[in-house]
């Protein structure tokens, strides 16, 4: 399978657009989508922790433990080096792990699993959540982004494909020719400008990551909904994509 090298997609991020306001950024949606109540003091666990930056938000806020792993050694070097540069609160620590591996187990269970816009790259997007679930403490959170199935999804899947085998030059032109359709795009649909981003995050290398992130799967609320009551979670906040393509934001509570 072609997977998308997310990993220098975030050194690259790191190195030219992570400052300290995008970190408190982060750190604004993360109170947004959980509340400090429910972060200060609590254990925390990012699947698929890319740049750091979201682990090294909820740390900053108050969490007492926080693990990070992502499949990319590639994004735990840039994991590494953004909490050495921004955090000076201790204890949280980046392993390279994949959530399908049969040792997921080994790292406990937490308050709060967070893993926005990552299990779906997995190519096995449904067990990646089956197996995060085992992670989440007895009336712990799990906070997940899945992108929302839309008619355009199974056009996008081969887009994404095509971006992972063709040579470099073609990706460049990939691109450029898509950063401003999306850009374009995401303006007419939210009339919001696209350069103001959440939780942290450039324009720039979204696109990229929108592009080329393949493996590439999605559901409808009602089928994430449905998987997670079956499985004794609760829905307790739900927020909808900006765009029908997007990430549908979800915070389950484990019963």
């Amino acid at each position: 399978m072609n997977h998308f090298d997310f990993g220098k997609n975030w050194q690259a991020y790191s190195k030219n657009a992570l400052n300290a306001t995008k970190l408190d950024a982060s750190k604004a949606d993360l109170e947004r989508l959980v509340g400090l109540d429910k972060i200060k003091g609590k254990t925390f666990l990012d699947i698929g922790s890319g740049s750091g930056i979201h682990a090294i938000a909820a740390k900053t806020l108050g969490a007492e433990k926080v693990i990070g792993f992502d499949i990319s050694a590639e994004s735990i070097q840039a994991a590494q080096g953004n909490a050495n540069r921004f955090n000076n609160q201790g204890n949280i620590t980046f392993y390279r792990h994949s959530i399908l591996s049969d040792a997921y187990k080994k790292f406990g269970t937490f308050d709060i699993v967070y893993s926005w816009g990552v299990l779906h790259h997995t190519g096995d997007m449904w067990r990646a959540i089956h197996n995060s679930m085992d992670l989440v403490n007895k009336n712990g959170l799990f906070v997940i982004a899945i992108y929302n199935k839309h008619w355009s999804s199974p056009a996008w899947r081969f887009i994404k494909y095509i971006y992972n085998v063709v040579p470099k030059l073609i990706k460049k032109v990939m691109i450029f020719f898509f950063y401003w359709i999306i850009l374009v795009a995401k303006f007419l649909v939210t009339f919001k400008n696209p350069f103001r981003k959440k939780r942290g995050m450039n324009f720039y290398y979204d696109v990229i990551d929108w592009v080329g992130g393949y493996p590439y799967e999605y559901a409808s609320k009602t089928e994430v909904e449905n998987f997670f009551n079956i499985n004794n979670f609760t829905l307790i906040k739900y927020l909808k994509p900006q765009v029908p393509t997007g990430c549908g934001e979800f915070v389950f509570q484990k019963q």
